[in-house]
């Protein structure tokens, strides 16, 4: 084995280490079992040496895991003992502080887990949960300190900067070893039904709920995995509705309505892999538990998120959508109320494209007791600060003032306002929007609403006559006379002028929500 290799293994560059495990594939490819021995020997040794540095001990694991690849697929014998000796090293590294360290050790154990199967993960399991349930008790234990009570009124007013950077970063060692967990089951395979016990699904129940989104994420694919290990289990299925089925299912439900989009997605992945593990008939129990989450994320504004709950929707609701949305329809109904509550705006907004969706798709004598208490909710949503969530609860309400005209009858003087206000708005899309639910009110209510919306229209129309010409702002010399000056001109003196870009209300991300206090100063 060339030192050099060894020397690029070990390198405190990652371009090096990789250029070194290349160097170590091709040689593995050619060593006879007398090299790969020794090969063993120098880097268990870098692992174990206490004085090794980070990167070196890195160089050391992608070593290892090569290596264990390696013999997954050639008939060299090696040294009985190295599997044992390699989850031996690998463990101690998952309390290890960098982070790059842990990630890697972990997925040494899962490579060893499908070479050896799950007599690895019945060694070191004991270890695993001992590291994941002190990260949590730790988190307890400080929570509860004599100090945090102390400053307990300081922490409820803890700055929003404090409370993002609690929820963005990952928590101490807990979501490594999460993820350690999950190469392991993934490596271990069908083989690992067997293990999938109320001691690790309590677990993830508690990880499930950690206040990191990273923890929360990462515990929403171990469930996935855990799902499809049980696949070929049988009656003795720990997923099944008479085990621990429903508990699982709620802790699903929870991570589908997650603030968070990624947590969203790993949640939809592992709920789409639980019922389809199912038949028919034994998916149903989990349907009221799940479906209202389900129904929403296919409006969520997160293009992963809603694809990948489309597609889950066709193959779990087949042709019979509408159908289960109406067996459903009380929990359906409450917890589309329920997210137009939301912190997120985008929440909100799809709950109102949610709810929309009742009137013009569900049928009318099953939401028609739910109209009233449908219709407040959406005027709320009309007045709410985000232009998505007005512009969607606007359409919706339209579509109830078509479908419902009776029963939306009353709330017509509370919405008018509202409509003409979006059809005044500075987005075009919002003003479109109101436009298509007054065509809606016309529809619904015909002669009875036109002398209203005509005095309205007529109005508009009129004041369109004065409004100025923003181009005349932009005129200059070299144009001349022209009666037209080049759009491309007009386009590029309003993007250069300071006066559209100097002390004015800086926005979010996404929303076009202005943020108090901030200015514009570029």
């Amino acid at each position: 084995m060339s030192a050099d290799a060894l020397k690029l293994l070990c390198s405190g560059t990652k371009l090096e280490r990789d250029r070194g495990l290349q160097e170590i594939q091709r040689y593995l490819s050619c060593a006879k079992s007398a090299d790969i021995r020794s090969l063993e020997a120098t880097l268990l040794g870098i692992l174990e040496d206490p004085t090794s540095p980070w990167e070196s001990k890195l160089g050391g694991l992608l070593g290892i895991k090569a290596l264990v690849v390696h013999l997954r697929s050639a008939q060299h014998l090696c040294d009985k003992d190295l599997p044992e000796k390699i989850a031996r090293a690998s463990l101690e590294l998952l309390s290890h502080p960098e982070v790059r360290l842990r990630l890697e050790a972990g997925q040494v154990l899962g490579v060893l887990c499908a070479n050896e199967g799950v007599k690895i993960y019945e060694k070191c399991w004991s270890r695993l949960f001992e590291l994941i349930e002190s990260s949590l008790e730790r988190e307890i234990s400080e929570a509860g300190s004599p100090v945090q009570d102390v400053h307990r009124e300081e922490e409820q007013e803890m700055s929003s900067a404090a409370r993002i950077l609690l929820n963005t970063a990952g928590w101490r060692h807990l979501e490594t070893n999460v993820k350690c967990l999950q190469s392991m089951v993934e490596g271990c395979g069908l083989s690992f039904g067997p293990f999938v016990d109320q001691k690790i699904l309590e677990l993830l129940f508690r990880t499930a709920q950690h206040v990191s989104r990273f923890v929360r994420e990462t515990t929403f694919y171990v469930v996935s995995s855990l799902v499809a290990c049980c696949v070929a289990v049988g009656p003795s299925n720990p997923f099944l509705a008479d085990h621990l089925g429903h508990r699982v299912s709620r802790c699903l439900a929870v991570g589908l309505a997650d603030n968070w989009s990624q947590v969203r997605l790993a949640s939809s992945e592992a709920t789409r892999k639980f019922l389809l593990s199912f038949s028919e008939k034994d998916r149903e129990p989990f349907f009221p538990e799940l479906l209202p989450q389900m129904c929403l994320n296919r409006y969520y504004t997160a293009d992963g998120v809603r694809i990948y709950s489309q597609e889950t929707w066709r193959r779990i609701a087949k042709t019979e959508g509408r159908e289960l949305v109406q067996r459903h329809i009380t929990r359906v109904v409450d917890y589309y109320i329920s997210q137009t509550s939301a912190e997120n705006h985008a929440i909100r907004e799809a709950a109102c494209a949610c709810i929309a969706e009742l009137a013009s798709k569900i049928n009318q004598n099953a939401v028609r007791p739910f109209v009233p208490k449908l219709l407040d909710t959406l005027v709320v949503c009309f007045q709410d600060e985000s232009w998505a969530v007005r512009d969607a609860a606007c359409l919706a309400c339209g579509n109830f003032l078509l479908c419902y005209p009776e029963e939306s009858k009353s709330s017509l003087k509370a919405l008018y306002p509202l409509f003409f206000d979006n059809l005044q708005d500075c987005i075009p899309s919002v003003r479109q929007g109101a436009a298509s639910a007054l065509g809606n009110v016309a529809r619904a209510y015909g002669t009875e609403a036109l002398g209203v919306l005509q005095a309205k229209v007529l109005a508009g129309l009129e004041g369109v006559k004065q409004q100025p010409k923003e181009t005349l702002r932009y005129e200059r010399a070299e144009w001349g006379n022209s009666i037209q000056p080049p759009a491309s001109s007009i386009k590029a003196a309003r993007d250069n002028d300071p006066a559209l870009h100097t002390n004015l209300q800086t926005y979010s991300c996404e929303s076009l929500q202005p943020k108090p206090g901030l200015l514009c100063t570029d």
